[in-house]
C-alpha cells in the first residue's frame, strides 16, 4: 500500500467508506458464525440455511460481509454477489444484477447478456440454466434489504426455488430492522427457511476506543492525534449508537481540518467541529445515490414543508414533462422508507403534508 508524505495522513484510504481492514476487532464471533453456516453449504447441498444480519448502523455488518466474501473468492470456488438494495430495490435489477455478476466472474468469456427489451422470465430461466452447466454455488447477499421490500421481495422466492431444482444456492439478508420481514407475504417468509439469525450489538465504549485507535495507527501519522481526541470520539460515537461510520467519517473531517489551520495535530476542537458533519455522512451518502428524479423530487419540499396538492402543482410547474401525479406518489413513497421525508396526513380534507426529516443544505450540497 502506498505510504504518503501528507503530514497529517498516512494512509488516508484506511479511513474511506469502502476499506475492508484485514481484520475487523469485535465481530470475530459474527464472522466465525457466518463463516461455518456458508463452509457447511459449501460442504454438504443438502444442509443450506439462508443467513438474516441485523443489528444497529455500522455495527460492521456490512463489512463483515465483503470480509468473508473476499475470503471466499480467494480459497473456494464459491460465487458471491452484493447487492446494496438502496441502489437496487427492484425485482429485474436484483436479478440482472445476479447475472452480471455471474458472466463477469463465472464466464468472463462470455458476453453479458443486455436487460434491455428482456423479460424477467427469460432472465430467470438463463440464470437456472447456466448454473446447472456451471455447478456454480451462488452465494448472494442483499444488504440494506429493507429497500427492496416489499415491491421486490419476490426475487427472494424466485431464488429460493432453486433448490427445487437441485441447485444450490445461499442467501444472506442484512438490515437495521429486526422486524424487516413483518409484513412480508407468509408464502416469500416460507420459502427462505431455514434461516439462521445473526444479530450484531452496538460496540461498547471501551471496543470503539479501540477500533478508533486502530484507524489512527494505520491511517495517520505517528502522534498528530491528542489521546483526549480519541476518548472524546468514542464516547460521542457511542452515544450515537455506537456507529463506527461516524467515527470514521469524524477523523478524515478532524484530519482535513488540522492540515487546514496548519498545525497538523488533531484536537478535541477539530473533533468537534468535524462531527457537526460527520453525523450526517449517512444521510449525504444516501442523498448522493438517489436517482435524477428522486432528487429533483426532494429538492422542491420546502423546510417547512408542504401539502401534497400544492406540492404538485409545484413540481408540474417546475418540471412540465416530469412524472404523473401517480409515480409521483410512488417516489415520494421511496423517499419516506429512505427516512429523507415524512408524510403524515393533516387537516379536514386529510391530505399529505410533506416535510423534510434531514436539513435543506445536505439535499443541495
Amino acid at each position: 500500500m502506498y505510504v504518503s508524505e501528507d503530514p497529517v495522513f498516512r494512509q488516508k484510504e484506511v479511513l474511506f467508506p469502502d476499506y475492508i481492514p484485514d481484520h475487523l476487532p469485535h465481530r470475530e464471533k459474527e464472522i466465525k458464525a457466518i463463516s461455518s453456516i456458508i463452509n457447511t453449504a459449501l460442504k454438504n447441498h443438502s444442509q443450506i440455511s439462508n443467513i438474516f444480519i441485523y443489528g444497529p448502523p455500522g455495527t460492521g455488518k456490512t463489512a463483515s460481509i465483503k470480509f468473508i466474501f473476499r475470503k471466499l473468492e480467494e480459497e473456494t470456488n464459491a460465487f458471491t454477489v452484493y447487492i446494496n438494495c438502496f441502489r437496487v430495490n427492484t425485482r429485474m435489477g436484483a436479478l440482472y444484477t445476479i447475472i452480471f455478476e455471474f458472466f463477469r466472474k463465472v464466464r468472463p468469456t462470455r458476453r453479458i447478456p443486455s436487460r434491455r427489451g428482456v423479460a424477467y422470465d427469460e432472465l430467470y430461466d438463463l440464470l437456472v440454466s447456466e448454473l446447472k452447466k456451471t455447478k456454480a454455488f451462488p452465494i448472494i447477499c442483499f444488504d440494506e434489504i429493507d429497500h427492496l421490500l416489499p415491491r421486490g421481495s419476490e426475487v427472494l422466492y424466485d431464488l429460493s426455488r432453486l433448490k427445487e431444482g437441485a441447485i444450490p444456492a445461499l442467501l444472506i439478508m442484512v438490515t437495521n430492522d429486526q422486524f424487516v420481514f413483518m409484513n412480508v407475504d407468509p408464502r416469500i417468509k416460507s420459502s427462505l427457511r431455514p434461516v439462521e439469525e445473526i444479530p450484531y450489538r452496538a460496540y461498547t465504549l471501551e471496543e470503539m476506543r479501540e477500533i478508533i485507535r486502530m484507524r489512527v495507527e494505520f491511517a495517520l501519522q505517528k502522534g498528530v492525534v491528542d489521546e483526549e481526541a480519541v476518548e472524546y470520539l468514542a464516547e460521542v460515537a457511542c452515544e450515537m449508537g455506537g456507529d463506527v461510520r461516524i467515527a470514521r467519517e469524524t477523523l478524515l473531517r478532524a484530519g482535513e481540518l488540522a492540515k487546514k489551520d496548519g498545525k497538523y495535530r488533531i484536537t478535541v476542537e477539530h473533533i468537534k467541529n468535524a462531527l457537526a458533519e460527520s453525523q450526517f455522512a449517512k444521510t449525504k451518502s444516501m442523498v448522493e445515490q438517489l436517482s435524477s428524479k428522486e432528487r429533483k423530487i426532494i429538492s422542491l419540499i420546502p423546510e417547512n414543508g408542504i401539502f401534497y396538492p400544492e406540492f404538485y402543482e409545484l413540481y408540474r410547474k417546475v418540471y412540465p414533462s416530469g412524472v404523473r401525479d401517480r409515480m409521483l406518489r410512488y417516489y415520494l413513497e421511496r423517499l419516506v422508507r429512505y427516512g429523507l421525508i415524512s408524510m403524515e396526513r393533516r387537516g379536514v380534507g386529510g391530505s399529505y403534508f410533506i416535510r423534510l426529516n434531514v436539513p435543506k443544505k445536505l439535499i443541495l450540497s
